[in-house]
C-alpha cells in the first residue's frame, strides 16, 4: 500500500476526471492521498474533495508565491475556519519560502522576501496552535527557512512536518533531519540529470522518507512532459527501492507507516 502525501487533485487539471484518477490510483495500490492547498480557494477545494472521497485528506495553507497578494490579517481566521469546519484536515501546507528566479518573473525584492517570511511564520504559528504538521515548500532559501524554524525547534510542541519535493543538498538534508522533519521525494528523482537528488535519496534514512507525486506536475521519467497522476507513485517507489537496494514492497511498507505517523491518518 502507498500514500501519495502531496497531490494537487484540487487543481484544474483534474476537474474533468477526478473520480477516475482516484480510482486508477487505488487500483495500483495508492490507498490514501493528501491534497495540499496553495491559496485559500484551493485549500477550501481540497477540503471539499476530502469530504467526498473517503481515502482523500486535505492540507490547508498559502504557498509563498502568493505572499504579496494576500491580506495577512485575514489568514489566521480563514485557515482556522477551514480546519474547524471542513474536517479531514491533516496538515498546514503547502507553506514555505521560494527565492528561485523564475523565467519571465521580476527578481524578488527584499520586501518580497520579508512578505514570504511573515506569511510562513504566521502559518507555522497556526500549525503549532492547531497541533498539525506542516508541508514545507522550500526552493533556494534553505538557510533562511532553517533560521525561522529554529525558533520553534526547542519548544515543548516542536513543529513537525515534511520538506516537500526536497531540492536541497546533503548539508540541508542533515539539518532537516536533525529538526525531526521527514523528506518528500517526487518523480523528478527519476530524471537522468538529477544525480544529485538521487544521492540525497541514498543519504536519507528510510525511516524519514515520504513519497509524493506533486500531481499534476513532475511526472516520472517514462511520462515526463505529460500530466502526472497519483498512480505514478508506483514508479517513484521503484526508483527509491533501486537507490536503496531494497524491494519496492519494503519501501511501500516503511513510507506508508511514516505517513500514517506524521499525519495521524
Amino acid at each position: 500500500m502507498l500514500i501519495d502525501t502531496h497531490c494537487h487533485l484540487n487543481f484544474k487539471a483534474f476537474d474533468k476526471d477526478l473520480k477516475e484518477i482516484i480510482d486508477a490510483a487505488k487500483k495500483v495500490g495508492v490507498e490514501k492521498i493528501i491534497i495540499p492547498g496553495a491559496k485559500i480557494d484551493s485549500s477550501s477545494k481540497a477540503c471539499k474533495i476530502a469530504s467526498i472521497f473517503p481515502n482523500c485528506f486535505a492540507a490547508v495553507g498559502i504557498h509563498p508565491h502568493h505572499a504579496n497578494s494576500i491580506e495577512l490579517s485575514k489568514v489566521e481566521t480563514q485557515l482556522s475556519n477551514l480546519i474547524k469546519e471542513k474536517g479531514k484536515v491533516v496538515a498546514i501546507g503547502e507553506i514555505g519560502l521560494d527565492y528561485h528566479q523564475y523565467k519571465g518573473s521580476p527578481p524578488l525584492t527584499d520586501s518580497d522576501k520579508e512578505n514570504q517570511k511573515k506569511l510562513f511564520l504566521l502559518q507555522i504559528e497556526i500549525a503549532a496552535k492547531s497541533e498539525l504538521p506542516v508541508i514545507i515548500h522550500c526552493r533556494n532559501a534553505f538557510d533562511e527557512l532553517f533560521a525561522l524554524l529554529d525558533n520553534f525547534a526547542s519548544s515543548p510542541n516542536a513543529i513537525k512536518g515534511v520538506f516537500h519535493c526536497f531540492s536541497g543538498n546533503k548539508n540541508h538534508l542533515a539539518t532537516a533531519l536533525n529538526l525531526g522533519f521527514y523528506i518528500g521525494f517526487d518523480g523528478n528523482i527519476t530524471y537522468p540529470e538529477n544525480q544529485h537528488l538521487q544521492e540525497v535519496v541514498k543519504s536519507t534514512p528510510m525511516s524519514a522518507m515520504l513519497l509524493e507525486t506533486d500531481s499534476p506536475f513532475l511526472s516520472p521519467a517514462p511520462y515526463r512532459g505529460s500530466r502526472n497522476t497519483p498512480a505514478n507513485l508506483v514508479i517513484t517507489t521503484q526508483s527509491v527501492a533501486q537507490i536503496h537496494h531494497q524491494t519496492a514492497e519494503k519501501i511501500e511498507e516503511i513510507t506508508y507507516s511514516n505517513a500514517m505517523k506524521l499525519f495521524h491518518l
